[in-house]
């Protein structure tokens, strides 16, 4: 007899299909200008699509696949039992149209299919959900899904459900056994790479399997998955490494990297208190002197020809927990979830460790609620006292959104814990996050001439005109002569180009601006985020004990060997002498000659080369695979 379930799952396969298909022609409309598309290259990418979206229902069917062969005739024909399965069905179709359109404005924050990001987000339903309220119109949003859903199983419904006669459904078990196989044997990372365009390997994907595939594999061991040394070579290339560009120091040990850093000046220690600002998703190319010319940042501008200005600076990663990793720890980005999300990242030697050991207070400030990407847990283990959205009261708050409180709101709250550390007579150490320019881009009304949630210029000028009121007000303060403030972002505001990392996309800005301290000077090296903590414990002439992977590139200025550090999720990179070395999984490596514009924020160029010395991954390797053993060995943590 003929099999009626097969003939359903054949022409659910086909809806589910032709949803996806007009996904891709979306995202290749939108990206036509990053792709260049030959006929092999299309055929290609949507073969390997239409492969995963096979396999993708597959793994949605096979629980059902499994009970419907299982029940008995009379409970699967019975009224409730198709009744159900009616409901079911309608809930497939607006699950996968539901998945399409959370695909688009995915992709319009990250050009990416679903990944790991869309896993952490589902963790933190709270921000998220009210994030996405805040910048979409989600009741029009939700009725046209219904609708959409309501219309397609309208003309289908009577073709899908079907009713169980007295035939043999064991041949429908060819499904769950290609999932099984599936399951073990796919790999959906190598199999989607059809190019070198990071654009065309995102639209072969499919953004439901991406999701699940994200989540089983969270966390990412490098040893097993990435190129390796010997260890004792590694190691001791590292400390060879760190010594020619830190002559003066002296190792405390032959295990690790753990050194003692004289003062980098004549005279005493300076106790200059800090407030340290890592600014929310904000590229270099957004300031003036990047040749932005929309006038978004005239503070930043006027600070950073005041400070210590950085203009050769990369990121370490794509998100806030990867920035703070960097900026805290000053370590690599090891593949895999931050450091600041890992099980055992208790008492590190962190850069408030020099701080708290001379008496500073040292402080978390957080315009959100800290839990949200483990942020407090992270900081209140490592010697900081928390300040989130929970210690605002309800006076202390001019405008919030899903995120948090206005950084407007966050910098008055950091004078105030400020004020409270002079009024003891403490110096102060005051780490904090912002969040204002973050979708959905809204702010106080009345501050700028862009109206709020008009998009991302609109937070960039207001996130700038927040810092220019913090300077203003700090400067009325008894004790802003004696303060340092860092301003550095966490990370940049977009990671997408047509390659899998596009340098360009990882310049950021960080300027030291304290009058009566820093001299004016503009740094254009390559150099890292990594490298802020170790400039700042140098300005402040610390003598310390340290196990940061970072240098004090200022101090050290001319024993510096120019390189930085950039990652995905998955692949890390090592950026020095115009060649950037890929680490990737399955123990493969690539290697770009890489060609910046203007300072790198305005495009680059990344050609796969085969001229390199192999000398130079080795040293790329050795960086990442100590930090990673350091951290699992419990070397990074303080005495």
């Amino acid at each position: 007899m003929k099999n009626i379930f097969k003939s359903a799952f054949a022409k659910i396969f086909a809806i589910f299909l032709t949803l996806n298909v007009i996904l891709r022609l979306i995202f290749l409309v939108w990206e036509q200008k990053e792709i260049d598309f030959t006929l092999p290259l299309l055929i290609k990418t949507f073969a390997v699509g239409i492969f995963f979206d096979f396999i993708t229902l597959c793994y949605i069917a096979t629980p059902f696949i499994i009970y419907y062969c299982l029940v008995s005739p009379r409970i699967f024909n019975s009224k409730i039992q198709q009744n159900i399965n009616r409901i079911c069905y309608f809930i497939f179709l607006f699950v996968i149209i539901f998945s399409c359109f959370a695909e688009i404005t995915f992709w319009q924050e990250f050009q990416a299919r679903f990944n790991f990001i869309a896993v952490d987000y589902l963790v933190y339903t709270t921000e998220v959900i009210n994030n996405i309220v805040e910048s979409y119109p989600m009741v029009k949003l939700v009725a046209a899904i219904l609708a959409l859903s309501a219309t397609i199983f309208y003309f289908t419904y009577k073709k899908i459900i079907v009713t169980k006669k007295s035939y043999n459904f064991t041949c429908d078990i060819y499904l769950p056994i290609l999932t099984l196989i599936a399951f073990l044997a796919v790999d959906n990372t190598k199999l989607t790479h059809v190019s070198q365009n990071h654009y065309a390997n995102e639209i072969a994907s499919n953004g439901i399997y991406q999701l699940f595939s994200a989540y089983r594999n969270n966390k990412i061991n490098y040893d097993d998955l990435y190129l390796t040394i010997d260890r004792d070579k590694a190691l001791q290339a590292l400390r060879a490494d760190i010594l020619t560009q830190e002559p003066r120091i002296k190792f405390l040990n032959n295990s690790d990297i753990s050194r003692l850093i004289p003062r980098a000046q004549a005279g005493g220690e300076k106790k200059y208190n800090v407030i340290f600002v890592s600014i929310e998703s904000f590229s270099a190319d957004f300031m003036k002197y990047f040749g932005n010319e929309e006038n978004i940042t005239p503070n930043l501008d006027e600070i950073a020809k005041k400070g210590l200005f950085f203009t050769g600076m990369k990121a370490t990663g794509t998100r806030t927990v990867r920035g703070l990793e960097a900026l805290t720890l000053s370590v690599p980005p090891t593949p895999g979830n931050s450091i600041v999300r890992r099980l055992g990242n208790e008492n590190l030697f962190n850069i408030a460790t020099p701080f708290k050991d001379r008496g500073y207070d040292a402080r978390f400030l957080y315009g959100g609620y800290g839990y949200f990407d483990n942020m407090n847990y992270f900081y209140e283990n490592n010697g900081f006292e928390i300040v989130d959205r929970a210690k605002f009261t309800k006076n202390e708050i001019i405008f919030e959104n899903a995120w948090g409180v206005s950084d407007e709101d966050l910098f008055n709250k950091t004078i105030a814990e400020a004020d409270k550390s002079w009024a003891e007579k403490k110096p102060f150490f005051n780490f904090v996050m912002t969040t204002s320019n973050h979708r959905p881009f809204t702010y106080p009304d009345g501050r700028i001439d862009i109206k709020s949630g008009e998009g991302r210029g609109g937070s960039v000028k207001y996130t700038d005109y927040a810092i220019g009121k913090l300077i203003a007000d700090a400067k009325k303060k008894p004790w802003f002569d004696n303060t340092i403030f860092v301003f550095v972002a966490d990370h940049c505001a977009g990671s997408a180009g047509n390659t899998d990392v596009p340098l360009w996309r990882y310049q950021i800005p960080a300027i030291f601006y304290a009058p009566k301290i820093i001299k004016p000077k503009v740094f254009t090296k390559n150099v890292s985020q990594i490298d802020v903590a170790p400039v700042l414990m140098g300005i402040e002439n610390f003598s310390y004990e340290s196990k940061f992977f970072g240098n004090d590139v200022i101090s050290n200025e001319k024993y510096l060997d120019e390189h930085s550090f950039v990652s995905t999720y998955v692949e890390v990179g090592y950026f020095q002498n115009e060649k950037l070395i890929l680490l990737k999984p399955k123990k493969e490596k690539m290697v770009y000659d890489v060609k910046l514009e203007k300072y790198g924020w305005n495009g680059s160029k990344e050609t796969i080369t085969n001229d390199y010395k192999e000398k130079d991954v080795e040293r790329a390797i050795q960086y990442y695979q100590m930090a990673h053993r350091f951290f699992e060995e419990g070397k990074m943590k303080n005495k």
